[in-house]
């Protein structure tokens, strides 16, 4: 009996080695992105060396693409999760851990975003594939007023399908109300033709909309960096 439960136990040592020793990771260091959700995005920063995940880093923005500080946040579940998990997915050598209770919505992203950037450590893995499929957030550059541009955008089988969502975001990062703006200019029915043109046009390089000349090349950016977010490689 005993020979048989030390047989059993090098065994199992051997199926955990070989788990680990089967992954294709490339040393260096990765990023990417979760889905994004209505209200916010995940990001993860793995090192991987000598073929192992060595760390990782993790951080969570708002809708309005800020980056949450956790020393003020009020959410104590959502500041565990990002300061926990870390060390769980080293010890698991993956995305495969429990979610922090009370903070399920951020520990799926954080999961999602170590997913997608070990994806990226293998270069055997999704090969062929220039994106993820999902809802990327991306932002553009702070204009003159003081505003920056955020775009919602959900591509399958490398291909744009739709943009969900355009929002301004004002220097005290609340959304512009679109309402008030329309009072001077359709802010609204541009976004809404930049939305149905971007699908058929080459994404983030749609053809300045007449009379939105700032705003197109605002949400192009937005668009781009959102593509960026969702590159595999």
């Amino acid at each position: 009996m005993k020979k048989i439960s030390v047989i059993l136990v090098f065994a199992l040592i051997l199926a955990v080695s070989s788990a680990v020793m089967a992954n294709d990771w490339v040393d260096g260091v990765y990023e990417a992105w979760s889905d994004a959700g209505r209200n916010s995005v995940k990001y993860a920063k793995v090192f991987v060396e000598d073929g192992e995940l060595a760390a990782v880093i993790l951080r969570e923005y708002t809708s309005r693409f800020v980056e949450k500080d956790w020393a003020v946040y009020s959410w104590e579940e959502a500041r565990e999760a990002a300061q926990s998990l870390p060390l769980q997915f080293v010890e698991a050598q993956g995305p495969d851990v429990d979610i922090v209770t009370g903070a399920t919505s951020s520990s799926d992203g954080f999961k999602q975003a170590v997913e997608r950037a070990l994806i990226k450590a293998d270069p055997t893995a999704m090969a062929g594939r220039t994106y993820f499929d999902g809802t990327f957030l991306g932002r553009s550059y702070t204009g003159s007023r003081g505003y920056h541009g955020v775009v919602w955008v959900t591509l399958e089988n490398d291909e744009l399908v739709s943009i969900d969502r355009i929002e301004r975001v004002n220097a005290d990062h609340s959304f512009q109300d679109v309402e008030d703006y329309d009072t001077r200019w359709p802010l609204s029915a541009a976004r809404a033709n930049y939305m149905e043109a971007a699908v058929s046009a080459v994404p983030g390089y749609l053809d300045t909309i007449t009379g939105a000349t700032g705003a197109t090349a605002m949400w192009n950016i937005a668009v781009r960096d959102a593509l960026d977010n969702a590159r595999i490689r």
